[in-house]
């Protein structure tokens, strides 16, 4: 009857998660499916709040932003899948090391079995052979357990081994998976991962979330006169100051190119611009030198543009105020922080494309 009442509920609950996407106008694909499902079925409560968010807003449930639910909550990344791979290898190991400290008990439960019948013998026969032949079985037990024990010693460190190695193994494809090769700080999978995580846990807390986008000032031209080299030495410098900035759960990620993201939790848009504009000020009072001849390469200078996350709005909206103000940054002569608030005193597209001239190659 259990089993009745439990297949009657998840009937139910897939037909309200079918009439929901119906609603909606939503195309009933699997990955839909199971974010509605999830909803109604009440699995996962941050993934509720936010559809709940959604529907109070009158914002629309279109295939983007079904995918994008699904994204944030249901996939996982390829670290994530390597992470479970080793684990289970991990898991296998263990089990395997089980059976054999099972197998090793048993057996010296026997042995001790066997002795303690051989002790019975004695309190019984008291004759020299006899006392002989039991001798004789005692150390021929003893060999045994000895040897039992030398290999068991074997498979456990080899097991141990093989265990190190994974750990070593997986710990070199993490850092690989989530970190850019050139500047150590996370790359662009990483942050996309981070911005859907943190944008779920600041509408299931209430918390703010902000972006700041920050872009390198006249880098082509840089690389230009002094060259790709020395282009990635300036590169790995600031990747070394944003590092330095940031607290514990903050994300300092390189987004691509010259272009930097700082993801800032529990931080509102104020707070957010202060601790920009003290990063861009830090950056621009220090002059750089090449390290080999000392020759003056000039300052390097940032413009950085800075956006709140507003609950339930889709994250592709977030980041575009946060490169929109920046682009602002730019038109604006660059070396400088804007925030999204200048956004509503301009047109952004036009904003945007007099930054993207602005951003053209220097002329010979």
């Amino acid at each position: 009857m259990a089993q009745d009442s439990e297949a009657g509920n998840l009937f139910s609950v897939g037909q309200r998660a079918m009439a929901a996407m119906q609603a909606h106008g939503i195309e009933p694909t699997p990955e839909n499916y199971l974010v509605w499902f999830t909803h109604f079925a009440g699995e996962n409560p941050a993934l509720s709040r936010l559809i709940r968010l959604l529907e109070d807003n009158n914002d629309g449930f279109d295939a983007e932003r079904c995918q994008e639910l699904y994204q944030r909550f249901f996939v996982r990344d390829d670290a994530a899948r390597v992470v479970h791979e080793a684990s289970s290898r991990v898991e296998d190991l263990l089990s395997s090391l089980v059976k054999q400290l099972t197998a090793q008990r048993e057996e010296s439960e026997a042995a001790s079995d066997r002795i303690d019948a051989l002790g019975t013998i004695i309190g019984k026969d008291g004759r020299s052979e006899t006392l002989a032949k039991i001798a004789l079985a005692l150390r021929n037990e003893t060999r045994r357990m000895a040897k039992n024990a030398r290999e068991l010693g074997k498979e456990l460190r080899a097991s141990s081994n093989q265990v190190a190695i994974l750990r070593a193994s997986l710990e070199r494809v993490r850092r690989e998976a989530e970190t850019d090769p050139l500047t150590g700080l996370a790359n662009r999978k990483t942050f996309e991962a981070a911005l859907r995580r943190l944008a779920a846990e600041a509408v299931e807390k209430g918390t703010p979330l902000s972006l700041v986008v920050v872009d390198i000032d006249h880098f082509k031209r840089f690389n230009d006169t002094f060259g790709h080299r020395t282009g990635d030495v300036v590169l790995k410098l600031m990747a070394s100051r944003l590092r330095n900035s940031v607290r514990e759960r903050d994300i300092a990620a390189r987004y691509g190119g010259e272009e930097f993201v700082l993801l800032l939790p529990s931080t509102d848009l104020d707070t957010a611009v202060e601790r920009a504009e003290s990063i861009r000020a830090d950056v621009a009072s220090h002059r750089l030198r090449a390290r080999g001849s000392g020759k003056d390469l000039g300052v390097v200078t940032l413009s950085m543009g800075v956006a709140e996350y507003r609950p339930g709005e889709p994250l592709s909206e977030f980041f575009e105020r946060a490169d929109q103000a920046l682009y602002l940054a730019k038109q604006q002569g660059r070396n400088r922080v804007v925030d999204e608030r200048a956004l509503a005193k301009t047109d952004p597209a036009t904003s945007a494309g007099d930054a993207m001239q602005d951003c053209a190659p220097a002329p010979a």
